[in-house]
């Protein structure tokens, strides 16, 4: 019975990680951790073959609920953006910000220690800075021998973008031209073109995941305060500006709401209503 709840919780995340991916400017990295199982995610993937049947089962279920959440929901996400797009993103900024008191606590960060903040703020710089980057021109996306391994490198390049928060992974693509010839590769199913994209992309998301692992369990304090970080500067990618009059009150609750929900959620995670990874 418990295996079955825990299941039903793992696509329900998915579900909303998924569908959330859809928002402009939110990585799944971010959405993962609003859910409470960024950690986790990082964990099964890095130790995937220790305990095979266990982490494939989970990441199968939180990917089938992905998968779901985005056929289910875009269309309604998508639809509710592109109708109330300003109130949408700041009850996402609500979210996001709300997810942070949960990353301080495994960070553990006390009154001793509070220098450890100021990895967060270098979390923020990295990120923007990634996001300022200047697109470097289209990609020819002929599909010949010698773009492959220009290919597989995106591809890894692609995965890290997926992992860490806060990094946009839509303006990965355009920085890398990849933007539209991944697009046209999807819309004609072009096999040869996608594969070593998707080879670069699972290098990639093994190799990050599995530094990221050890990070938290050597320096977790250091890590979390790092993705923090990361999670505070995807506000900046999503913040639609100040609005004025009601407007603003219906955003400001509306982002209150976000903050609460988040809030809510990471608290019955700690309590063991959801499952969480606990280093330190």
């Amino acid at each position: 019975m418990k295996n079955i709840k825990s299941a039903i919780k793992d696509f329900f995340c998915g579900g909303v990680i998924g569908a959330s991916m859809l928002l402009p400017g939110v990585s799944g990295g971010t959405s993962a951790i609003i859910m409470g199982i960024y950690d986790k995610l990082i964990k099964a993937v890095s130790g995937l073959f220790s305990d095979f049947k266990r982490n494939a089962v989970f990441l199968f279920t939180v990917a089938a609920g992905g998968c779901i959440g985005v056929a289910v929901l875009s269309g309604l996400i998508l639809n509710i953006v592109n109708t109330f797009y300003v109130q949408s993103m700041y009850f996402f900024v609500g979210a996001i910000l709300g997810s942070i008191p949960l990353m301080i606590r495994k960070a553990k960060i006390s009154a001793k220690n509070i220098y450890y903040v100021l990895f967060s703020a270098l979390g923020v710089i990295l990120a923007v800075g990634i996001g300022t980057i200047p697109s470097l021109g289209s990609f020819s996306g002929n599909g010949t021998f010698s773009e492959i391994p220009i290919q597989i490198l995106c591809g890894f390049i692609i995965a890290v973008a997926l992992i860490l928060p806060g990094i946009s992974t839509s303006h990965i693509l355009l920085v890398l031209g990849m933007y539209e010839p991944i697009l046209n590769a999807l819309r004609n199913l072009d096999i040869f073109f996608i594969l070593p994209i998707f080879a670069g992309g699972v290098i990639g998301i093994f190799a990050c995941t599995k530094i990221l692992d050890k990070a938290m369990e050597r320096f977790p304090q250091q890590t979390f305060m790092i993705i923090t970080g990361f999670v505070m500067a995807s506000v900046y990618d999503i913040f639609p500006g100040a609005e004025s009059g009601m407007n603003m009150v219906i955003c400001i609750i509306l982002s209150l709401i976000g903050f609460c929900a988040v809030v809510i959620l990471s608290f019955c995670a700690a309590k063991g209503i959801t499952e969480t990874f606990n280093y330190g």
